[in-house]
């Protein structure tokens, strides 16, 4: 989700995975990999330039994938999902400890 907000951010501009990871603090190959899964999803397009590749939003797939989830995965009530709102992003998660 990181990604997406990253490269949104951006509006319209396109940007270089290496700019963005550096703002993330991720390693550049882990953003380029995550935008690559976002390319083949539709939801960003990607060109290249010499040996960089540049990644761009796709807005509109964006809005329809947001339309979709809204009427098939909140039983076609967008309210109740407006009750997470205030909810972390991310599941907390209880460490198991391995023996």
């Amino acid at each position: 989700m990181t990604c997406i907000v990253s490269l949104c951010g951006r509006g319209h501009k396109e940007c270089r995975p290496a700019a963005s990871a550096e703002a993330l603090k991720l390693a550049p190959n882990t953003l380029t990999f995550h935008f690559d899964r976002l390319r083949q999803a539709g939801l960003v397009t990607v060109r290249r330039e010499g040996r960089s590749m540049i990644y761009a939003a796709r807005y509109e797939a964006m809005n329809d994938l947001l339309s979709y989830l809204t009427e098939n995965c909140c039983a076609g009530a967008p309210a109740s999902c407006a009750s997470a709102e205030g909810a972390s992003s991310r599941p907390s998660r209880k460490k198991e400890r391995v023996q």
